[in-house]
């Protein structure tokens, strides 16, 4: 096939396809969106693709079809791998034979979202490898990686991806892929193999743990981590961050400096890294967002009984928050080579959907002037509280709305009014949710304040679509991800259902 220009998301999507996914299913969030868009694009009819109502609805229809055999691939962003985190810390104690991968997004510096969270430090507590591609080069081979070491040592494999790789756009050539054919599940009564109960809990994590150490001795030779270069200082590199040390390199000469780039981050390859901080005089360690390479490279030189300096952001040479750009990696490695004549940058950015105004067709403008115009003939606007949450309308926090007084995460926005007018409150309370967020979690908080009888207003913005990820529809639209229709959920009846 002919070489084309081709995002980070399409060349994970191409990565998926060559690995034959069967299922993919997750719920919109960016930067993990992108690869479910590609795949809807790309895929032929026979690999079942599907938005979910949330994410641990998604999380539960992937590893059910995995146990079936089935390759799945669930895709989700770095908060919504929370909603998901009660089936992860239990699925990876009894895995199925079909490989199930999770590709999560996180969002360095907060772009598109309400934190900057580290998927990684949530992916090693449940104890499952985690992969992160250091270049798109690295992004399709990462993928069938993950689903080969899912299937070969039955444990979910994530593989962990930023809004920087998913941009990134290179020349690509798209690989074969699989002829098109229909595969059935399989799944063969193994008693309680797949019965997490606690009489088994220490054994599967026994299990578990032999799993993971098999994945270790594996990436101690994995062609992803790639040392380059030569020098008495070096440069640890996890993940994308390589990619971005390299632009900077670029810019100048080649400086003296040992790399190392990594990308199966846990397990690290333990026994690779101190071979190479003991040929070094100091390191640093490049990555995003907390500093969980950095902490455990600190504690393998101590106990291998090294007292080279470890930089980085818990040395304050890196910052602590926010995404990494040119200027603060120059910053960080003029710590090792302070002679060396370093490129210069300007601070870098990126547009934050959430700062856009509404679009001039945008059905909320009315229902916000609406809302306004009432609560001016009702007292003014100071006679209330107004929560609200992720979605398009958190637009109306800019001028000339400033509407909401209260915003934290998905569906939460009802539950936080409920708590607000059960204190006693003056003001009168009033929740915004829109209908993708009320079917995700927010149902539950609704039932919740009906049932205590809480005096409260709830306006269900309802445009039957999940707008602010890019417009995918949810229970309540229509159609499905692939354009087909179905009966879409009766929200008015939901609400009605709640007391």
């Amino acid at each position: 096939m002919k070489s084309t220009e081709i995002t980070g998301s399409q060349v994970l999507a191409y990565g998926a396809l060559e690995a034959g996914v069967d299922y993919v299913t997750g719920y919109p969030g960016s930067p993990a969106t992108s690869v479910v868009d590609a795949l809807l694009h790309l895929a032929d009819d026979q690999v079942r693709i599907q938005w979910a109502i949330n994410e641990k609805s998604a999380f539960d229809a992937a590893f059910g079809a995995s146990l079936a055999g089935f390759r799945t691939l669930l895709c989700l962003k770095s908060v919504g791998l929370n909603v998901a985190l009660d089936s992860l810390m239990v699925s990876n104690l009894a895995a199925g034979d079909g490989g199930f991968v999770i590709l999560v997004g996180d969002d360095p510096g907060g772009w598109g979202s309400q934190n900057e969270e580290d998927s990684r430090l949530l992916v090693a507590a449940a104890e499952v490898p985690l992969i992160e591609p250091t270049s798109l080069k690295d992004a399709q081979s990462v993928m069938q990686s993950a689903f080969d070491l899912s299937e070969r040592f039955r444990i979910p494999v994530a593989v962990r991806i930023t809004r920087a790789l998913a941009l990134e756009r290179a020349t690509f050539e798209p690989p074969s892929l699989p002829a098109p054919g229909s595969r059935q599940g399989t799944f063969e009564r193994q008693g309680d193999r797949f019965n997490v109960l606690p009489v088994h809990v220490v054994e599967f994590h026994r299990n578990l743990l032999v799993a993971v150490d098999g994945v270790q001795a594996l990436f101690e030779e994995s062609a992803l981590n790639r040392a380059k270069g030569k020098g008495r200082h070096g440069v640890i590199a996890a993940g994308f961050a390589y990619r971005k040390l390299r632009q900077v390199l670029s810019q100048s000469d080649e400086p003296p400096l040992a790399l190392l780039s990594l990308s199966t981050i846990h397990p690290l390859p333990e026994q690779q890294i101190v071979g190479y901080l003991r040929s070094l005089d100091a390191a640093l360690v490049l990555e995003e967002t907390a500093p969980y390479v950095e902490t455990q490279v600190q504690a393998l030189a101590q106990r291998a009984g090294l007292t080279l300096p470890v930089y980085g952001r818990l040395s304050g040479h890196v910052p602590r928050e926010g995404e990494l750009f040119e200027r603060q990696i120059v910053e960080a490695l003029a710590v090792l080579l302070p002679d060396w004549p370093w490129p210069s940058f300007e601070s870098g950015g990126r547009t934050m959907p959430s700062r856009q105004p509404l679009c001039e067709d945008c059905p909320y403008i009315p229902a916000f002037d609406s809302l306004l115009a009432v609560m001016e003939r009702q007292g003014g606007r100071d006679a209330f509280v107004v929560t609200g949450e992720t979605g398009c309308m958190v637009r109306s926090q800019l001028p000339p709305y400033e509407l909401l007084d209260v915003k934290y995460g998905m569906g939460s926005s009802i539950g936080l009014a409920a708590g607000l007018a059960r204190t006693g409150l003056p003001q009168k309370v009033v929740a915004l949710s829109g209908d993708s967020a009320l079917l995700h979690s927010g149902l539950a908080e609704l039932i919740d304040a009906a049932q205590a009888g809480i005096s409260l207003l709830v306006v269900i913005l309802a445009n039957e679509t999940t707008a602010l990820s890019g417009g995918q529809p949810h229970p309540g639209t229509a159609h499905d991800a692939q354009g087909k229709p179905r009966p879409p959920v009766d929200l008015a009846a939901l609400v009605q259902a709640t007391g």
